[in-house]
């Protein structure tokens, strides 16, 4: 009698020692989320959904930095916040449009915003320009230009530059976001053909807190 009343005692100790396991095993399961979620903080991702060239035209000179360019382009651009329980406050988000290394394009701006945890912000720019300078144009941009001319598609990169703040902590930190963009040159009166989305890089500060 006593050998199966020791049985049914041992049974039931490993009955507590698994149920107990399991339980310590979900705690830890929790803090280890929780650790990720407040400590672990993330940049943002960022992906360029849409663009439109309706004008890109070049007027080349000689020597190849007075050369002048004319165009109006339109981009939509997402940003979305991968931290689970952390917002990020952005200051004002300036915004540059270059080709072949050269800015053409420093007018455009976005307000200050706060990017709540989770979710996906989307960033509307449209700049126009007649006449305008190309910083730094070397010849190769100018023959850069021309090849693409021939395709009607254009290579150009917009960047955003800012300062992001983790909500909950002091550091303000440097963020930018470089997104290059196929163009396809339409005519305005003519539906523009479907944008290939394009993944863009993040660059931030490494300093703590960022």
């Amino acid at each position: 009698m006593g050998w199966f009343e020791s049985e049914a005692f041992y049974g039931y100790e490993w009955k507590e020692v698994l149920i107990c396991a399991s339980i310590f095993l979900t705690l830890g399961g929790v803090i280890a989320v929780l650790v990720v979620a407040f400590a672990v903080v993330y940049p943002p991702k960022a992906t360029a959904d849409d663009a439109i060239l309706h004008r890109f035209s070049l007027s080349p000179s000689s020597p190849a930095e007075n050369s002048t360019i004319s165009y109006n382009i339109t981009t939509t651009l997402s940003l979305r916040n991968p931290n689970m329980y952390r917002a990020i406050r952005y200051g004002p988000l300036a915004v540059a449009f270059a080709f072949n290394g050269s800015r053409f394009d420093e007018s455009a701006a976005v307000p200050a915003f706060l990017h709540k945890a989770g979710k996906t912000a989307t960033v509307r720019v449209t700049v126009g320009g007649a006449s305008r300078p190309l910083k730094l144009f070397s010849a190769a941009g100018v023959r850069e230009f021309a090849a693409e001319n021939e395709t009607g598609r254009f290579d150009v990169e917009v960047r955003l530059d800012t300062v992001m703040q983790y909500k909950g902590r002091k550091a303000k930190c440097p963020l930018v976001v470089v997104c290059p963009l196929e163009l396809q040159l339409v005519d305005p009166a003519v539906a523009a053909t479907a944008y290939q989305k394009t993944k863009c890089t993040v660059l931030r500060a490494r300093k703590s807190g960022c």
